[in-house]
């Protein structure tokens, strides 16, 4: 139809419009193939002892919350371990049956790993639209099947929906008016993202800061208005009674206190070193972050304060991982810029990890697991291991890039800055991944 015949039957559709349609079609296409993988799941795991295990406990704190029970007395199942706020947010789950909430949670649960992927491919410079959404539906399949989003979604947990609130509130502008809600409301449901406040601080992103603060303010001022009792309860102490999450020489956490118990073979008089390493780790984070940020690499930022997080937490369960998705997005960004087969070995080695899930073969026992070999101790300890290593190779390439002349901001970790190259333009790295210094000649590298 041409220009003449579409005036005939009604206005001609602007670019916006032709966009917006556009748009509307790839939320829709995205929306169906959650809600697909939401019913498959449930036709494959309707049987599963683990299948929304963690949902029908978010749906039994909603039903304390409306029946005006304690919402945090051991109800039938595991306790209600999450702040007075959480129980409001879950209400609506409380009249679904277990069959409707697993197919809800985990459309809801898949959109948010569709949207965290499509901003991880975004920071890794994908720019072509058509490309992006291949890779996007692309990675999204394959990051199904590792460990921490399996388990996640099995489980009904909450975790893909609080990093996408964080990795929203990274991907908005510095003096976006809405930038810091996100964290501020994934710290009211779960009290890790609270760390992510101190990363703006930092960084002197002080509205976005202020933002976060005042959003989780406002739900914990909530919480005592609607649940008085239970809010004196939880922040009046229950907030600090980590044995009520789980024990920690359990092989599924891999948290820093879980390593030392494990490593040291006791629970006892372990506190002091712990907090020790947590505050180093805590400083050594906060100062990649600061740094990623001045080269305007936000996903290595988010990275690193997600590493800090899952290893200061007293406990880190397998499926607390999720973040693995931006940390194999960034890996993968970094070994294609970068041309080095190191990190494109680390990459495929992480990748292996998380679908093998090694602490798989170390049986859970409150007694044994206080005993474990050397095998037993490594192989109940990848998942730490790895967000460390993270944080010690970001270190080295931070100290190795703080020379002049070695780092622009927008260029990729692993090159020379544009305008120049070093040493040879046809070799490449050495296997640590440095590049030599030694400047032979100049030429213009196009972006």
């Amino acid at each position: 139809m041409d220009r003449q015949a579409q005036a005939e039957g009604g206005r001609f559709p602007t670019l916006v419009e032709h966009f917006r349609v556009r748009g509307a079609g790839l939320a829709a296409a995205a929306g169906g193939g959650a809600l697909l993988a939401a019913i498959a799941a449930l036709l494959m795991f309707h049987g599963n002892p683990g299948w929304m295990y963690d949902a029908k406990v978010y749906r039994e704190g909603a039903q304390a919350v409306l029946s005006g029970h304690d919402l945090y007395a051991n109800l039938h199942r595991a306790g209600f371990t999450y702040p007075p706020f959480a129980g409001l947010v879950f209400v609506p789950l409380a009249p679904l049956s277990t069959s409707a909430m697993g197919v809800l949670w985990t459309t809801v649960s898949m959109i948010c790993l569709e949207l965290s992927i499509w901003l991880c491919v975004g920071w890794m410079g994908i720019k072509r639209k058509r490309l992006r959404i291949g890779i996007t539906a692309a990675a999204c399949l394959a990051a199904i099947w590792l460990d921490p989003v399996f388990s996640t979604l099995l489980l009904g947990q909450v975790n893909l929906i609080l990093m996408l609130l964080v990795l929203v509130d990274f991907w908005l502008p510095n003096g976006n008016r809405w930038k810091g809600i996100g964290v501020g409301l994934a710290a009211s449901i779960k009290l890790l993202p609270a760390f992510f406040i101190l990363y703006f601080l930092v960084t002197r992103q002080l509205r976005a800061a202020a933002m976060a603060a005042a959003t989780f303010a406002a739900t914990v001022a909530l919480g005592f208005v609607a649940l008085p009792q239970d809010s004196i309860t939880y922040w009046g102490g229950l907030v600090l009674d980590t044995s009520r999450v789980g024990d920690p020489q359990n092989p599924r956490s891999q948290s820093l206190q879980s390593l030392l118990v494990r490593w040291l073979h006791t629970s006892q008089d372990i506190r002091p070193v712990w907090l020790v390493l947590s505050l180093a780790i805590v400083i050594v984070s906060l100062t990649l972050a600061v740094w990623a940020n001045r080269k305007g690499d936000q996903l290595l930022a988010v990275c690193t304060c997600a590493a800090a997080t899952l290893l200061i937490s007293p406990i880190t369960w397998q499926h607390h991982w999720v973040w693995v998705v931006p940390f194999l997005s960034w890996l993968v960004r970094q070994a294609w810029r970068s041309r080095s087969r190191l990190l494109w070995i680390a990459a495929a080695v992480a990748l292996i990890e998380f679908y093998v899930k090694p602490y798989q073969w170390i049986p859970v026992n409150q007694v044994t697991d206080l005993h474990l070999g050397i095998w037993q101790l490594a192989l109940s300890s990848t998942y730490a291991l790895s967000a460390i290593m993270l944080l010690a190779a970001t270190v080295v390439a931070m100290w190795r890039q703080r020379q002049p002349g070695v780092y622009s901001p927008g260029t990729p970790i692993g090159l020379p800055p544009t305008g120049e190259t070093r040493h040879q333009t046809s070799t490449p790295p050495t296997s640590t991944g440095a590049v030599p210094t030694t400047i032979e000649r100049k030429r213009t590298i196009a972006p």
